[in-house]
């Protein structure tokens, strides 16, 4: 008589049964800090077994009801929700004490795993993939926030945990949100002060235990997909208070807006949906999900393109299993080499592996294949020793020529009597001058040089200079102005509002902007606004200059 236990029954040491009413569990998926999810078949008649997930208490906390509640208040709400961006929940029951929650089987990869995958095989996410993924949250987060209950009142649902561990990808490409656990409805009363969600991807009110919004699910999100296109979290600091700090700095949208050029039109997205106010955030999950559809080139090739990434990452994915498998022998050992520049850190394989290169958060750069080029041959060497000297030489030679030319033209010049050295000289004066008839002014030898080689060259003056007026144009354009520390803003004298100024509508033109920070800061800069032009300024009063530009 056999009595070796099962395989799933020595997985299962800890007491959980292997069969939870008409389900019989099949393997553990994941494992998180209070609940454990399994792949299992539901027993039916005919051989029909279609595969499940089921959700598990773990057994120190069975009996700990807080939790419970917290899971009949998933259960609940996933009930409620039908869309195929969110993970549907199929049964709810509770057998011997134990709840359990069934929901659909989502056969891929968590983006945790992916951005894993990606760091550790050197692959970039392409734009398009990343977008398309944002779109399709997105659309899942809309149904959520409208989501109403069996009486028609509105839920008022916030996820409040939207990282990347809850989002997975299936097999036709549809993103799935997962796990509405912590989420913020009218059905559940909660405590004042209470902070809920996952550091690293709070909104700043949820960081402060304020009132959270549908606009907490935005910030989440663009940490996520700042997360894809870095290939590195937007904070990797681990600490509350730090975190707090830098939220409230809007460190955040300072970061999205370092992205890599490849990534500035995700990185416009990203600097909207991660602003410390989120009155300044967009409007609603819809209204990003557009912004993100912008992005996208094609809506047909990125749902393709996001299907070949997910096989990319099913690729690396089961070779890092059989490598883990057998014992590392597929993969040689890595090592972390620190180069001459301290935030830049160098993942090196073996001989087969392939070396990784990512940038601290100040500036991410996304990882890329190194390739060692051919050593050089001996004539390559000669020639480039050979060239650069001689283009110095020639260079040298060219410049001493010309600059002996214009000293003996200037010389034999008259001096321009029109402008005098102690004056103050007008541009829009200067510009008359030159361009006025011949027979109204003088013969001036070579103006054109004089007005664009020394126009700042003005003595000192009793009197202060007159402010220039705004140069209006036709048309309008967008405005987006930053502060670091917050501050009012005022555009042509006119106080507008504390930043962050979002998008603001203004006439075309050079217009004058002051900062006026609350411990007395000022800052003044003319910004030409161009008709149709969508321009962004941060201002750091640290720093004492622009960051994101």
């Amino acid at each position: 008589m056999n009595t070796d236990p099962s395989p799933i029954a020595r997985q299962l040491a800890d007491g959980t049964p292997e069969r939870l009413g008409r389900y019989r569990l099949i393997r553990p998926i994941s494992t998180g800090g209070m609940a454990r999810v399994f792949e299992a078949r539901r027993e039916s008649l005919a051989g029909v077994n279609p595969r499940v997930a089921i959700k598990v208490i773990l057994p120190d906390f069975a009996d700990n009801r807080p939790f419970q509640e917290l899971f009949v208040h998933e259960a609940r709400i996933g009930s409620m929700l039908q869309h195929q961006n969110v993970v549907q929940i199929q049964d709810f029951d509770c057998q011997d004490g134990r709840y359990y929650l069934v929901m659909e089987y989502v056969d891929g990869l968590t983006l945790r795993r992916m951005i894993s995958l990606c760091r550790r095989y050197g692959a970039p996410v392409p734009l398009d993939v990343i977008a398309e993924i944002g779109r399709q949250v997105c659309e899942g987060l809309a149904h959520a926030h409208a989501a109403n209950a069996e009486n028609g009142e509105p839920l008022n649902l916030v996820h409040r945990d939207i990282k990347p561990s809850n989002l997975m990808i299936n097999p036709q490409g549809v993103v799935k949100l997962l796990d509405f656990g912590i989420s913020k409805g009218w059905s559940r009363p909660e405590t004042r002060g209470a902070v809920r969600g996952t550091w690293g991807y709070m909104s700043p009110e949820q960081a402060e235990a304020e009132v959270v919004t549908s606009s907490a699910d935005l910030f989440g999100l663009a940490m996520v997909l700042y997360e894809l296109a870095a290939v590195q979290p937007l904070f990797r600091e681990k600490e509350p208070d730090v975190l707090k700090k830098f939220l409230g700095a809007d460190e955040a949208a300072r970061r999205a807006a370092k992205l890599p050029r490849e990534y500035g039109a995700l990185s416009r997205v990203l600097v909207r949906a991660l602003q410390r106010d989120p009155l300044a955030r967009f409007e609603s999950a819809l209204a990003m999900g557009r912004a993100l559809s912008a992005v996208i080139a094609d809506p047909i090739s990125s749902r393709d393109g996001l299907n070949r990434f997910q096989q990319q990452m099913n690729g690396f994915n089961l070779s890092a299993r059989t490598a883990r498998e057998a014992g590392a022998k597929a993969e040689p050992p890595r090592k972390i080499v620190h180069d001459a520049d301290p935030g830049s850190l160098t993942t090196q394989a073996g001989t087969d592996g392939l070396a990784l290169s990512f940038g601290d958060v100040e500036r991410p750069v996304r990882p890329v294949r190194r390739v060692e080029p051919a050593p050089p041959t001996v004539a390559e060497i000669d020639f480039e020793r050979l060239v650069l000297p001689v283009l110095v030489l020639v260079a040298i030679a060219i410049l001493g020529f010309t600059s002996m030319r214009l000293f003996q033209e200037d010389s034999a010049e008259a001096p321009v009597d029109a402008i005098e050295a102690g004056d103050v000289v007008d541009v829009v004066d200067v510009v008359d001058v030159v361009t006025a008839p011949p027979a109204s002014v003088p013969k001036l030898a070579r103006p054109a040089p004089v007005v664009a080689s020394q126009p700042a060259v003005v003595s000192p003056v009793s009197a202060p200079r007159p402010v220039a007026a705004p140069v209006e144009m036709d048309g309008e354009g967008w405005v987006t102005i930053s502060s670091i520390p917050s501050s009012r803003v005022y555009i042509d004298g006119e106080f507008v509002r504390k930043t962050p100024l979002f998008r603001r509508v203004t006439a075309a033109g050079v217009r004058n902007i002051e900062l006026r920070a609350q411990d007395g800061r000022t800052h003044r800069f003319d910004l030409m606004v161009k008709s149709g032009a969508d321009l962004n300024r941060v201002w750091s009063f640290e720093g004492e200059r622009f960051v994101g530009n």
